[in-house]
């Protein structure tokens, strides 16, 4: 009898569904990016997977990682970058320019580290006499980006520019092979 109550928790485990996937999370009309997008962090998230230590001693692998992508599957990831004129360093207007598509281009690559390694972010929220007193968000990206090129500079008004970066596919696809440790 006892045995009985050690096998129906098992057989109710073999029953339950794996965890749903982004791609099957998609909505039917989804556009082709998010669609792509999606599968990359499929990937990375079955990479996370196969990083964790296996459960079980049976030495076979508890997870099994999904097909891999290939690079016309993968998309480009794009970064914007946005920066002031005014409030840039310098001593000629010229050299604010060029100090302002300078901090534009930083903001570029830090939107496409954000896409590629996530965004940390923590917060406090402090009450005194059940009131608010004060409520801090920080956010932290860091990461490592090599193979983002320049698409375009752009001055945007009188007082700003405007840069955009990308990672190409073939990039943006060896970044996922990396993680999964298929390089």
């Amino acid at each position: 009898m006892r045995s009985i109550f050690l096998l129906v928790p098992l057989a109710l485990m073999g029953c339950a569904t794996a965890a749903p996937t982004a791609k099957s999370a998609l909505p039917l009309d989804a556009r082709e990016n998010t669609v792509q997008l999606a599968g990359i962090k499929d990937d990375l998230d079955a990479a996370d997977r196969l990083a964790a230590p296996a459960v079980g001693g049976s030495g076979a692998a508890a997870v099994v990682a999904p097909p891999m992508m290939f690079a016309p599957d993968v998309p480009s990831l794009k970064g914007l970058g946005f920066a002031q004129i005014a409030g840039q360093p310098g001593k000629t207007q010229n050299e604010k320019r060029l100090m302002a598509i300078r901090a534009a281009r930083v903001d570029a690559l830090r939107d496409l580290t954000e896409q590629v390694h996530g965004v940390r972010i923590s917060g406090t929220t402090t009450v005194r006499d059940a009131v608010v007193a004060d409520d801090s968000l920080n956010a932290v990206v860091q990461g490592t980006l090599r193979g983002a090129r320049t698409l375009r500079v752009t001055a945007s008004g009188s007082d700003s520019y405007e840069v955009e970066m990308e990672l190409d596919r073939d990039t943006v696809a060896y970044i996922v092979r990396a993680l999964k440790g298929r390089i």
